[in-house]
C-alpha cells in the first residue's frame, strides 16, 4: 500500500487548477432547464387537482397553490416555487383521504406544501416533505386541566398518516 504523498497547505494554494483538470459535465440540461421542467411540474399537478381530485373545493385549493407558486417566485425568481415532490406527497394524501375538509395551505421555507385545520380549539397541521414523509402537530384542549393544551406530534409516511392520528380523533373534526 503506497501512502499518498501529502502537499502542504502552502503549496495547494499557489497550485493552478485549470478547468480541464475538473470532471466533466455530462448532463446536457443547465439548472435553470430543471428549475423549468420542476416548474412546469408544479403546473401540471395543479391544474390536475382543479379537474381530476373529487372533492368540491378542488378549483379553490388549487386557486391557493397557484397563488402560493407565483408569490413564490415574486418572491425570488430563482425559487422551485413549489417542491415538486412536497406537492406530490401532498395530492397523494388528500386522494388517500377523500373526505376531508379544506386545509389552510401555505409553503415552508424550503417551499414544501404545509396544511392545517383548525376549529375553535383544535388544530391538526401537517408538513408534507419531499420524501414521502410527513410531519405532523395536533393540538387540542386539555380537558383536565382546561387552561392547558396538550400537543402531540411526530414523522411517518404520508399513506398511514391517519392511522397514526386515529386515537387523538382528528378525523371527527378534519373530515366532511
Amino acid at each position: 500500500n503506497r501512502i499518498p504523498k501529502r502537499i502542504p497547505a502552502e503549496t495547494q494554494e499557489r497550485r493552478e487548477i485549470f478547468i480541464s483538470d475538473w470532471p466533466e459535465k455530462n448532463d446536457p440540461f443547465t439548472q435553470s432547464d430543471l428549475l423549468e421542467s420542476e416548474e412546469e411540474e408544479v403546473q401540471r399537478l395543479i391544474s390536475r387537482i382543479k379537474i381530476s381530485l373529487s372533492f368540491r373545493y378542488r378549483e379553490k385549493l388549487a386557486n391557493r397553490l397557484v397563488t402560493l407558486f407565483k408569490d413564490a417566485k415574486e418572491e425570488d425568481t430563482d425559487s422551485p416555487s413549489i417542491a415538486v415532490n412536497s406537492l406530490r406527497n401532498f395530492i397523494k394524501f388528500l386522494q388517500l383521504n377523500s373526505n376531508l375538509k379544506c386545509p389552510s395551505i401555505s409553503l415552508s421555507p424550503e417551499y414544501n406544501i404545509y396544511a392545517s385545520w383548525k376549529d375553535e380549539c383544535r388544530v391538526f397541521s401537517v408538513h408534507f416533505l419531499p420524501n414521502g414523509d410527513v410531519r405532523f402537530v395536533i393540538l387540542k384542549p386539555n380537558y383536565r386541566h382546561p387552561e392547558r393544551q396538550i400537543r402531540i406530534s411526530g414523522t411517518t409516511t404520508t399513506d398511514i398518516l391517519m392511522e397514526m392520528v386515529l386515537p387523538d380523533r382528528v378525523n371527527d373534526w378534519i373530515s366532511e
